[in-house]
């Protein structure tokens, strides 16, 4: 027992242990603040930060039963909790201003190469009547086999790809009669061709229907990266537009934080922010959410939903949002 005064003992050892435990944990739960977030298998991994998280405070807690291994759990936790903090805010229901103008109802899904259950995606849109739906995965194929579904409601269709292309490499937007009359276009600014869509309902606002790469492979992720730069440029226009589809990120990457510009989720402050849209076969308290709607920054949500679809191993997504008006440029 140290006599009174003496100086307090280093545990040289204890503290490199810390150390190493700290930042294996902020490896995993923050690599975006240490900017290495893009790289595989980081990117992939840091869609999972809400998960890490409570494990790290989990591990936090097995490290402080023993003493020699308090200053490590003291490193771990902090980190849990600087994890859980940063995705606290997407639990959290705000309450906004009331809903002015006309409302537009936007569905997307990804039907999983063509695999989605046709008849329970029209059963879907026949009951919700969404103004617009994109559905990633969904070529000309995909796309014959549920038009006919929908009778009499309306839809038209086009698809980002031609005649006789795999359903995986298209993107097919269906629109309502309300949705008035639109121009479509495919774009090329992605390796996965998109569709843009303006006029009609949209009015000067541009909607784009997009599913970027799956950042698995250093290839894939380095495109992943350029499409985020792409949605950048998009949302930065003097008016800000919608972009729809499987993003294959989530809020936890900060290249898609950083492609927000003059947009937000529509998720924002409905308390559903963490609902999972992917993997389907999970409960929606364990997955992420990689399906996004984004819309102007000053859009009031209305409504936002998950919904499961049969065959396909994402849920799809509907909400019901109120633009702002465009300002004069």
């Amino acid at each position: 027992m140290p006599w009174p005064g003496a100086p307090r003992r280093r545990h040289p050892g204890r503290i490199a242990l810390a150390a190493l435990l700290g930042g294996a944990a902020a490896g995993v739960v923050l690599p975006d603040r240490l900017r290495i977030d893009h790289r595989v298998p980081v990117v992939d991994a840091v869609a999972w930060r809400p998960h890490a998280s409570v494990l790290a405070l989990g591990g936090a807690g097995l490290l402080g039963l023993a003493r020699a291994t308090r200053p490590a759990a003291a490193a771990v936790g902090a980190v849990g909790l600087a994890g859980l903090a940063s995705v606290a805010g997407r639990l959290r229901r705000r309450t906004g201003p009331a809903p002015a103008g006309e409302p537009l109802t936007i569905l997307t899904a990804n039907v999983l190469v063509g695999r989605g259950d046709t008849g329970a995606l029209a059963a879907l849109i026949a009951r919700e009547r969404p103004d617009l739906v994109v559905l990633p995965e969904a070529g000309p194929d995909y796309r014959d086999k549920l038009v006919p579904l929908l009778g009499e409601a309306g839809y038209r269709s086009w698809s980002s790809v031609p005649p006789g292309t795999p359903d995986r490499f298209g993107v097919t937007v269906l629109a309502s009669e309300r949705a008035g009359d639109l121009l479509v276009v495919a774009g090329h600014a992605m390796r996965l061709r998109h569709l843009e869509v303006t006029g009609g309902i949209l009015g000067e606002r541009r909607l784009f229907a997009v599913h970027t790469s799956a950042p698995m492979r250093r290839r894939l992720a380095a495109s992943w990266c350029r499409e985020m730069d792409t949605i950048r440029g998009w949302t930065r226009a003097p008016v800000a537009p919608i972009v729809v589809g499987d993003l294959n990120a989530t809020l936890d990457h900060s290249r898609l934080r950083g492609a927000l510009g003059g947009c937000r989720s529509a998720a924002a402050g409905t308390g559903r922010g963490l609902v999972a849209t992917y993997p389907a076969a999970t409960p929606r308290w364990f997955g992420i959410q990689i399906d996004h709607v984004l819309v102007p920054t000053a859009t009031v949500t209305g409504r936002f939903e998950v919904h499961d679809l049969p065959g396909a191993d994402h849920r799809a997504v509907l909400t019901t949002v109120h633009l702002p008006p465009v300002r004069p440029v």
